[in-house]
Parts: structure tokens; sequence; C-alpha cells
């Protein structure tokens, strides 16, 4: 009875370990199931620093102070397969300072997009992309002759009848399909919405 008591302590003593982690004083932009804000941390002798993902159970943090922790490593049986496989419990706080932590990873920043203006003719034109479909019309800003947009614009609900003026942002899709378009198009601000006949249209084939 007594070396089954003493196995069993063993085997649940074995799956958890206490370290020592230093955290940050700010988070990171990070992304796991889904875009999430990460702390940085780093163990014993270690240079630089890593994202975690899942956080330490029963740690507060505040930004801009660097703290030092002893935590409780905790290995997780048949873990989901997109979730960690260990977890972290706050088994002590050594310290809290508040300072800008050294060596933090650069940021990313977000590609600028630019936005522009389009037209959008009164009707809609037959076209075939992937099979026959119907197109908006657009011109924009200087251009002279209508286009086929086959892709349509995320976030516009278009009414026959009526010319557009909006202002728009193109961005690009990675890995398209192979009969897909590589970029989208995204509704910014409709500037304007005039019911009329556009001019000058394509005469529809016959």
């Amino acid at each position: 009875m007594y070396l089954a008591v003493s196995l069993f302590l063993f085997a649940s003593c074995s799956k958890s370990e206490v370290i020592r982690l230093t955290v940050a004083s700010e988070e990171a932009d990070c992304v796991g199931v889904a875009p999430q804000k990460c702390l940085l941390v780093k163990k014993e002798g270690q240079k630089d620093w890593e994202n975690l993902y899942n956080g330490i159970d029963g740690f507060i943090f505040e930004d801009g102070n660097e703290y030092v922790l002893e935590v409780r490593e905790e290995k997780i049986d048949n873990p989901p397969a997109d979730a960690p496989s260990v977890k972290y419990v706050l088994v002590n706080e050594i310290s809290k300072t508040a300072k800008t932590s050294e060596g933090l990873p650069a940021k990313v920043e977000a590609p600028v997009t630019q936005t522009f203006q389009v037209i959008v003719a009164s009707q809609q034109a037959d076209c075939t992309g992937v099979a026959p479909q119907k197109c908006f019309l657009v011109k924009k800003d200087g251009q002279k002759d209508w286009e086929f947009l086959y892709s349509g614009i995320e976030g516009f609900t278009y009414e026959e009848g009526n010319e557009y003026v909006l202002e728009i942002k193109e961005e690009k899709i990675d890995n398209p399909p192979a009969d897909g378009s590589s970029v989208k198009y995204i509704l910014v601000k409709e500037v304007s919405k005039i019911k009329k006949i556009s001019e000058n249209l394509p005469k529809p084939k016959k």
C-alpha cells in the first residue's frame, strides 16, 4: 500500500516542475487560435524573449512592470491539437519593478493600406469569371472607360439605378485559389449615391 501511494505521488510530481520566469514590461501581439496578446517571458539563462500564449494562472499583469516569478510548469495530458501541452501556475512573485524591459522584440508595424475612389455604374454587366455572373462596372479617378469588377466590394450594398462614388481599400490575398482574385476590395466610405443612368456604358453582348 505504502509503495503504491509513493509511486502515485512520484508520478504526480514528475508532471510538474517549479521554474523561475522573467516577465517583460509589455505584452506582444501574437496569433494562437486567434489574434491575442501574449506575455513575453524568459527562463533563467535565456537570452531572447518568447511569447507565452496561455498566460500564468493566478498572475495579474500590469503593463510597465518587469516581474520575476516562481511558477509551476505542469504537463497537460492529452491536450487538444490547438492547445499547449503545459500550463503555468504562479507560486511566488519574487519581484515587480517599474521599468521598460530591455531587448524586447521589435513591433511589426501593420502595412499602410492605401484607399482610393471608384465610380460604380448604375447597372451591372454580364461577365464570365469562373462561371457566367454579374459584374460591377467601375472607373477609377480620371479613367475614361468602364471596367468589370469580378470580385465585388465587401460591405457595399448595391441598388440598381444608382451611380455611386465609393472610397475603398485594396488588400492582397495570401495564397489565393488558382481561379480566384489575388486582391479584395473593402468599402471604407460611401461618398455619394445619385439616382441616374450612368453615361457611356458598354453595350451588352448579344
